[in-house]
């Protein structure tokens, strides 16, 4: 019998990524991982962007396939170089985007005292991804290799169905790792690329023709247009109010984008009004805790929440009817929302400098076509008090709402995109995920704004942090790190702005394509944030 060479499996990867879609490939340093990156670096198959920190490296990659909506491959070497991208495969998991996580281990037959990098790699991200398959140390021959690579094809279709999600392969390798890779053996492997098909829904929701109110709440998605169409046709034949806030970039006009103003606002008499009897939900999470509360508040609607993945358009054509009517459920929740977004404009123009109105003057005079990513904490709670502008599109990273990937996911999106990009973002955010800006192929159509309060400043918005001991040292933690010096040490051009008119004179730059500024640091250090946040809704709530 013929010995297969002891990389063989590793050749035979190559035409069958390719053949599922894989054009981009994170590849972050290492020995263990060397025939994976000889594999993706040789020839020009792929495209390959190398990504010292594996935690940046995972958040780069969900970034571009979140652009893309096409799957992504990383690759580590092992150790902690794989329990370091575990952050990043949890968000791809809750936002349904197929990565391809490829990892190098070492064999287990080798006593691990003898050795270091060593780590138990089965199998790592078991409850945030939709499969697992680890390729045995040695390939006893071409029968069993055709087998494995079948698996792994598999897995990776899995990866791209519906609902998509990560997945991950593991390699333990043996020595020797720098050899040249051999022919690929199995030119008779087929790729079956998965149906792009969605299931439709099988049950409709049981309301029938009359005055019942339907409540649709749109969550995070890319914003089809054929939902969107199926949601209007809806509105003109129900009783039905669309709450659809701006990373569900579904922007229809008729449809509410500011619930936290509309909830905050309503009187009482309006509240038990805007109580719906039935409450649809689709697409992923929301941002406003008032939505979910006030959801939460009415035990007698019916709740129905369509599964991650389903295909909601013909629910709602279905749903409509025939016979068009008068609209008063939705008329009640947009003349709420009108009159509130009226008050916050009179109150924005009169507001000092700060945190909420240096946001809103940035995203209103952002150039139509920019892609804007916010970041988790105060930047997306604020942004969800302006109104949704259409000619934007919003997205972030709200599967587990971490602060630590936004820069380096809005790195990875505006990479593999010809738009022009902008993420707002905290200070803390921007120090932890620092090293999103260590990247040879840092794209030029990413601006990055901070949001300069001095720490987590999230914490000063919410009721109740600040009446404890440990809050300024523990909740907010003050930093003494220089923006100005950090974005330097990454080559990154800098500028600031400490107030409203300084903001205005560097908008220009900021929304100019052709100007090098990478970097602007709004500082609010010297506002009174929290009493500028907290004064909006107690205006609201008397």
């Amino acid at each position: 019998m013929t010995a297969i060479h002891h990389l063989q499996h590793i050749a035979e990867l190559g035409p069958v990524l390719e053949g599922l879609g894989i054009r981009h490939v994170i590849l972050a340093p290492g020995s263990r991982n060397a025939p994976l990156m000889q594999l993706f670096t040789s020839g020009n198959r792929f495209s390959c962007h190398s990504i010292v920190d594996e935690r940046s490296a995972g958040y780069v990659a969900l970034g571009m396939a979140r652009q893309l909506g096409l799957p992504v491959a990383v690759v580590t070497t092992s150790g902690t170089a794989v329990l370091n991208l575990s952050p990043a495969v949890a968000e791809a998991y809750q936002q349904c985007i197929p990565l391809v996580v490829l990892t190098a281990d070492r064999p287990r037959e080798i006593l691990t005292q003898f050795n270091n990098q060593v780590t138990d790699q089965r199998a790592p991200y078991f409850n945030h991804s939709k499969g697992f398959f680890e390729f045995p140390v040695q390939v006893r021959d071409l029968s069993s290799l055709e087998q494995d690579i079948r698996t792994v094809e598999q897995l990776v279709s899995e990866a791209l169905r519906e609902p998509a999600g990560p997945v991950h392969v593991n390699l333990p390798l043996a020595e020797p790792l720098y050899v040249p890779l051999p022919e690929s053996a199995l030119s008779g492997v087929t790729v079956n690329t998965p149906s792009e098909e969605l299931p439709v829904p099988e049950v409709l929701p049981a309301v029938g023709p009359g005055e019942k109110k339907i409540l649709v709440l749109a969550g995070m998605g890319p914003g089809e247009r054929k939902v969107q169409g199926a949601l209007e046709l809806l509105l003109a034949h129900r009783q039905a109010a669309v709450v659809a806030e701006n990373i569900s970039n579904l922007n229809a006009p008729s449809f509410v984008s500011n619930p936290e103003l509309v909830l905050a606002g309503a009187t009482e008499e309006e509240r038990r009004a805007l109580a719906p009897d039935l409450i649809l939900a689709f697409g992923l999470q929301v941002v406003s805790k008032r939505l979910k509360l006030f959801a939460e508040s009415c035990p007698d609607a019916d709740l129905r929440s369509l599964e991650t993945g389903t295909d909601p358009v013909e629910l709602f054509r279905e749903l409509a009817g025939i016979r068009p009517c008068e609209n008063r459920y939705l008329t009640l929740w947009k003349g709420i929302e009108g009159r509130e977004q009226a008050r916050v404009q009179s109150f924005l123009r009169e507001a000092p400098f700060g945190n909420l109105t240096a946001l809103a003057r940035i995203l209103e005079v952002l150039p139509g076509g920019t892609v804007v990513h916010l970041g988790n904490s105060a930047t997306i709670r604020y942004s969800q008090l302006i109104p949704v502008n259409p000619d934007l599109s919003y997205f972030s990273n709200r599967g587990i709402s971490g602060i630590d990937g936004s820069l380096s996911t809005a790195v990875g999106s505006a990479m593999v995109s010809d738009q022009q990009h902008l993420l707002i973002m905290g200070d803390l955010s921007f120090v932890y995920d620092s090293n999103g800006l260590w990247n040879k192929d840092f794209p030029e159509n990413l601006k990055v704004v901070v949001m300069n309060d001095g720490g987590g400043g999230i914490f000063r918005l919410l009721d109740g942090p600040d009446r404890m001991d440990f809050f300024e040292e523990f909740s907010v933690t003050r930093h003494p790190v220089s923006l100005e010096l950090l974005a330097g040490a990454f080559g990154r051009r800098f500028v600031r702005a400490s107030g409203m008119e300084e903001l205005e004179n560097q908008l220009h730059a900021l929304c100019d394509p052709d100007n090098r500024l990478c970097i602007l640091e709004v500082d609010t250090t010297g506002s009174e944030n929290s009493r500028i946040f907290k004064s909006l809704f107690t205006k609201s709530d008397s």
